[in-house]
């Protein structure tokens, strides 16, 4: 009698902890792509089988999952400066916690050296005090919880030639420089740029380095900027629907020539532009 009693409530206590997950008790499907990231990509993380509204964080960061047909998908972005090395990627469905390791390997990008005019490398007091202003009102923006506005795919908002890389390393005049955390497309003066997705704008600043610039917040942490251009065609707080033009290029700021400089953040991480409108989420 006793074992009987033992065995019955060994039954129970299995059950009671296949139903906190969910009523048919499978275990959700966990998939990430690409499953070993490097610094600037973009990983989409696919959950299938889930009982519930999805919930997690990426290197103690929160991830947003969205419903996708059948899963709910996340996006998560490995910064540009993350060194290579296993990071934690928990998962939260209905209480039950699912703990996943990300392996971000490492990723080489170019060196490019450079000879520009002394003045525009080396910057007056002034003019570097006036830099590092708006660089902090750029870093003030992000990473934030607003709800999303993204909807589908994003697009490109100039397609085109990429005279600049994202990543390369720079060298100017002897001296090591930022690296690009965004990508340069070639362009004429007065090209139409487009929203690459619905957003609200977040930012119109007239910059030393980038001149006329926009930045749209997308939403659940990401955001597009956009530099150098001739004319901003939106007002701070507008909505903006994907594929509006928003803006013209042009050659504003530190530019040798008519160009957009378009970056990405995802919940302040620095990621390559072209992973963002690769990725297929609809």
């Amino acid at each position: 009698m006793r074992n009987l009693l033992i065995k019955i409530s060994l039954v129970f206590l299995i059950f009671l902890s296949s139903y906190a997950y969910g009523e048919t008790a499978t275990k959700p499907e966990i998939l990430l792509e690409p499953a070993t990231p490097g610094p600037g990509d973009v990983m989409v993380v696919t959950v299938k089988n889930a009982a519930g509204e999805t919930e997690g964080t990426f290197n103690g960061k929160k991830i947003y999952f969205n419903p996708s047909k059948e899963s709910f998908k996340a996006i998560v972005a490995i910064d540009y400066f993350t060194e290579p090395g296993k990071y934690d990627l928990d998962i939260s469905i209905k209480g039950s916690v699912f703990k996943e390791t990300v392996e971000v390997i490492k990723k080489e990008y170019k060196v490019e050296t450079l000879t520009l005019p002394k003045r525009m490398v080396e910057l007056s007091p002034k003019d570097e005090a006036r830099a590092e202003r708006e660089q902090r009102r750029m870093d003030a923006i992000w990473p934030n919880e607003s709800s999303r506005s993204w909807t589908g795919d994003f697009i490109n908002p100039l397609p085109g030639e990429i005279i600049a890389p994202f990543g390369v390393r720079r060298i100017i005049n002897n001296i090591p420089k930022s690296p690009h955390t965004g990508i340069d497309v070639r362009g004429h003066k007065g090209d139409k740029i487009i929203a690459p997705n619905d957003a609200v704008v977040a930012l119109i600043d007239n910059q030393f380095f980038g001149g006329k610039a926009l930045v749209l917040n997308h939403g659940q942490g990401i955001y597009t900027m956009f530099f150098h251009l001739s004319k901003v065609l939106v007002k701070p707080g507008q909505v903006v629907k994907k594929g509006d033009v928003i803006a013209l290029v042009g050659a504003t700021g530190r530019a040798t020539g008519p160009h957009l400089h378009w970056g990405v953040r995802v919940q302040g991480a620095r990621i390559d532009p072209l992973e963002l409108i690769h990725l297929k989420l609809e």
